[in-house]
């Protein structure tokens, strides 16, 4: 039926899934050489009190690594990252987590800033970011980022044939750019949400009314403008591209020098937005150095505008504000007043376990209400269909274990695990289809406010929206809202490179 409304299973995980029943590489590490150590204590000391002192060592320390606190996150990593927040603040003795010098903020490591002007437009540079893989050291095994600015629809309320074919056009969009071929690994869509002043949208929509209008008329288009102006938005999307060094060099013939990555790179960005512009979307502007430098400036100090270039040389001027990290937020002193930033992200476990449609989002980007300044930002690790079959494929065998182990022990399910199994089941059916591949997604939120009550009050909203989206629980970054904040600027990353 064309009224037929398309649903959707996200991600294809609900859970995280190991062969030890949820346990992680850190947890299985750790118990390995617990027990290692312990086996050679007992070896060299035959003691009765080894041995009773490290069953109760272990079966401490595996409750402690299970065990949740109130908003189900881990205990143990709550309290690494609540020590960590105090043995840093004791380092510092009063001083800022960041203060603007020759270098970065540690998060963002070391990245060379490039500029890259085609033949066609000299005059019109591309910024490229290098990024050093810091866990290698290497900036061979690196990747490139390149941002765009694309335009929003503005599309409002639409039929569910609309709404679908957007969804539809996504979906292959993700789709094509997880090819194999294609030498791009993540997209990263971020939709920044910014509160209109009463006063120019009261402006804005007088000058909407014709002079010859009934009276009546005129009258009704001021009350509404009234209505309407503390509650109006204005809404800027920025896609970014990212790009890994090694697959890029591999599909160059000839030398591989600067200027051969920087032209390869401005053709697998033209290809991007070309597939872009085809799912429905309008190429708006490619950011130059000066345009990301302000984006980023922008996000740490909102009084700054998004046009606004001046102070701005290199991208690395929009790290130039000193930041405090707190609990609860992170303090930027901004050229006229600080700001308060928290940054949420989504778990894995609290999307939705049921099937959405293809907005299934707007609650937090279009229904905060008062109007809230925010960022959302969902981020797609793409993955090609052969990997993402491979994936899912495990995936349910493991479920399907775990299932037929619990009905073995005569255990009631709790549901989590039929739940997985079936988008399991929908993912692998999906790459049956053509131009269908595999995505990890993952959405933030920053919530920006120049008072710490507003803040709280922005926090609130944006927990109200979420779960109005059927979000069970949103994860707040606390005591590291300072390095989180890397996670919702145009950078691709999370905290760790």
């Amino acid at each position: 039926m064309a009224s037929q409304e398309r649903t959707y299973v996200l991600g294809g995980e609900t859970r995280r899934r190991s062969l030890f029943n949820g346990v992680g590489p850190a947890q299985l590490v750790g118990a390995c050489v617990f027990t290692v150590v312990w086996l050679l204590a007992l070896l060299a000391t035959r003691s009765l009190l080894v041995l009773v002192g490290g069953i109760v060592l272990g079966g401490a320390g595996f409750s402690l690594s299970r065990r949740k606190n109130a908003v189900g996150e881990s205990w143990a990593g709550s309290f690494r990252d609540r020590a960590s927040f105090h043995v840093a603040r004791r380092r510092r003795s009063g001083a800022p987590e960041f203060a603007p010098g020759e270098a970065l903020p540690p998060e963002v490591g070391e990245i060379r800033a490039l500029a890259y002007a085609p033949p066609a437009a000299p005059n019109s540079p591309m910024s490229i970011i290098h990024h050093k893989n810091h866990q290698s050291g290497s900036w061979a095994s690196g990747h490139l980022t390149a941002t765009f600015e694309i335009q929003g629809a503005g599309d409002g309320l639409l039929p569910i044939r609309a709404t679908n074919t957007a969804g539809l056009l996504f979906e292959r969009l993700l789709g094509g750019l997880a090819s194999a071929e294609i030498p791009v690994d993540q997209l990263d869509i971020a939709t920044r949400v910014l509160p209109v002043h009463p006063a120019a949208y009261r402006e804005h929509m007088s000058n909407l009314v014709v002079p010859t209008a009934p009276e009546l008329l005129q009258k009704s288009m001021r009350e509404l403008a009234g209505y309407s102006a503390g509650n109006t938005e204005e809404y800027r999307s920025f896609a970014t591209v990212r790009i890994p060094l090694a697959h890029l060099t591999a599909s160059i013939t000839g030398p591989t020098d600067l200027e051969r990555i920087c032209e390869e790179t401005f053709d697998v960005l033209g290809e991007v937005t070309r597939r872009v512009h085809a799912a429905g979307y309008s190429l708006r502007a490619v950011l130059g150095p000066r345009r990301l430098g302000a984006l980023i400036r922008h996000l740490h100090d909102p009084d700054m505008d998004l046009e606004a270039l001046d102070g701005i040389n290199t991208v690395a001027d929009g790290w130039n504000y000193v930041r405090w990290n707190e609990k609860d937020h992170a303090r930027i002193d901004g050229a006229a007043r600080p700001w308060y930033h928290a940054v949420a992200q989504i778990p894995r476990d609290a999307w939705p376990a049921q099937a959405v449609n293809a907005r299934w989002m707007e609650h937090l980007v279009t229904r905060v209400n008062p109007a809230t300044i925010r960022t959302v930002q969902a981020q797609f690790r793409l993955v090609p269909k052969m990997r993402a079959r491979d994936i899912a494929r495990i995936g349910l065998t493991y479920d399907t274990a775990s299932a037929r182990g619990a009905q073995k022990k005569g255990q009631v399910s709790t549901g989590e695990t039929e739940a997985s199994m079936t988008a399991s089941r929908r993912v692998l059916h999906d790459l049956m289809q053509p131009v269908v591949a595999g995505t990890y997604p993952t959405v933030r939120v920053m919530v920006s406010a120049p008072d710490l009550d507003m803040l709280t009050a922005a926090r609130r909203r944006i927990v109200s929206a979420s779960e109005d989206g059927g979000i069970t629980r949103l994860a707040w970054a606390d005591y590291r809202h300072g390095r989180a904040l890397l996670t919702t600027l145009p950078m691709a990353r999370g905290i760790k490179a």
